[in-house]
């Protein structure tokens, strides 16, 4: 996880380490209230962000020709997207990064708590749960994460399912 890797400025002739507050990212509407959160904290702390969208794996051993087009169509949407809100957010002189993975988010995610100072998410995501007051994702990255984690509710309060 490069991204996620400390950076380091000089502070009276010492080397200071950067605060770094990791965001997970899919598109609900808690998660975008969690990047707008998270880009407002980064300027109380000088702080770098790093956007983190992380895809599921595919359930079953064969992947379609119309399963694998279909997939390289949804990274390339992900990516874009991503790279979308992390431009936004360097138009507003925020330190933005951001990372694409594959996995569990929660694993995803409690790994990067490992050198994050904050770790940010939506309270509810776009999985198959969506509508209960905490996801699964936000539930396990509070029990599990090393660094403190900030869940931020949709606007509006929770949408139901």
């Amino acid at each position: 996880m490069d991204e996620v890797s400390l950076g380091l400025d000089s502070l009276n002739g010492k080397t200071a380490r950067r605060s770094t507050i990791v965001v997970g990212v899919d598109g609900s509407p808690s998660s975008e209230a969690a990047v707008q959160w998270a880009a407002e904290e980064c300027h109380r702390r000088d702080a770098r962000v790093v956007l983190v969208h992380v895809r599921q794996p595919v359930l079953g051993s064969v992947m379609t020709v119309e399963h694998r087009r279909y997939r390289a169509l949804a990274l390339t949407d992900t990516v874009g997207r991503l790279w979308q809100q992390v431009s936004t957010l360097r138009s507003k002189a925020v330190d933005a990064v951001g990372r694409v993975g594959d996995g569990s988010p929660s694993d995803f995610l409690i790994e990067a708590s490992q050198t994050a100072d904050l770790l940010v998410i939506g309270a509810e995501g776009e999985g198959q749960h969506r509508g209960l007051l905490l996801g699964e994702v936000a539930q396990r990255c509070v029990r599990d994460a090393a660094c403190p984690v900030v869940i931020i509710p949709a606007p509006g309060g929770p949408v139901a399912a």
